[in-house]
């Protein structure tokens, strides 16, 4: 692996100056499919708490600390054990504070009728408030083990599900340190014409008491060009994000559109990807004390919401990839 002159991202940190309340937006309901929803009944609380519960009992998912490598190997032996063989290591080496790391994305691919992708992210590290410590306790439970819980539960449905489009569950490290894992992956997807029709990336999805009951759904929209630096993929990222509000006909989620801003789908946006995001809005240090903290334990974790907000991604994966 060489080292790469890349792009650098900011540290990633959605914390607001002023907290601002989303306001839920108005979706019509849609016609439900009944294949979509019975797949949706089989989505099981248990399994994503069992999941999240296991990667917050690593004492820290620190990008630069000894169990990183740990977390890998458990989330890869997660997929194999769901009947999974299409998946590797994406390994990529980065300078941290002026030490070399070599560093693993997760990739799992489940394959469809064409060579069209759909793909869902989401990081697994995690952090406490000062960027650079990596021995102290960061559980992580909303930020991130909500999303990374809610892709392995999608994951174990839809292994035998047939799909016109395939389905890439990508989990990245290096998130909280400047969008590492994704920057180094999509240019890897970039490189090697990897067809992404449309990504989903999942990030704090599971802690949704500053906003009761609704899911931010973050579209491309370049309403701030320092996070959005193509416009030409605009208008298909605002149809998705419509698609995917109406997929809330399937749960009982209100929607809330907003803007993507500062997590792994940035990365894609810019080599030109249509993009989405799923978010519950925690991110703010004054309104949120469990933020980067190591308070944020799956006690906090409202498991009805992270739920139905699996349900919510799902529904949209099976129709965006054309369920048959």
């Amino acid at each position: 692996m060489c080292k790469e002159n890349l792009k650098r991202y900011p540290i990633p940190d959605k914390t607001m100056t002023v907290y601002v309340k989303p306001v839920a937006s108005k979706v019509p309901k849609v016609a439900i499919d009944d294949r979509v929803k019975a797949l949706l009944s089989d989505v099981s609380t248990d399994s994503i708490k069992s999941k999240l519960h296991k990667l917050s009992s690593y004492h820290t998912r620190h990008t630069k600390s000894k169990y990183i490598h740990e977390v890998a190997q458990w989330l890869r032996s997660e997929f194999e054990s769901m009947g999974y063989n299409d998946l590797f290591y994406h390994k990529y080496n980065e300078n941290i504070d002026g030490t070399d790391y070599e560093l693993k994305n997760v990739i799992c691919n489940k394959k469809g009728r064409n060579n069209k992708w759909v793909l869902i992210c989401a990081h697994y590290d995690s952090r406490m408030e000062r960027i650079d410590d990596h021995t102290s306790s960061a559980p992580g439970a909303n930020d991130n083990a909500s999303g990374v819980g809610a892709i392995l539960e999608i994951a174990r449905l839809l292994r035998q599900v047939d799909l016109e489009y395939g389905v890439q569950f990508a989990l990245f490290s290096g998130e909280e340190q400047g969008l590492l894992g994704s920057k180094h992956y999509a240019k890897f997807v970039k490189e090697n014409n990897l067809s992404i029709y449309r990504l989903i990336n999942l990030d704090m999805i599971g802690y949704p008491q500053l906003n009761a009951g609704i899911v931010l759904i973050e579209k491309d929209d370049h309403s701030d060009p320092a996070h959005n630096q193509v416009s030409g993929n605009d208008e298909d990222s605002i149809e998705f994000a419509r698609i995917m509000a109406d997929m809330s006909s399937y749960t009982d989620l209100k929607i809330s559109l907003d803007s993507i801003w500062n997590s792994d789908y940035e990365p894609f946006e810019a080599e030109g990807y249509v993009v989405v995001g799923a978010y519950d809005g925690s991110a703010n240090e004054d309104q949120n004390p469990h933020y980067h903290d190591s308070s944020d334990t799956p006690s906090l974790i409202d498991w009805t919401y992270l739920t139905s907000v699996t349900k919510l991604v799902m529904a949209t994966v099976l129709t965006v990839s054309k369920i048959r």
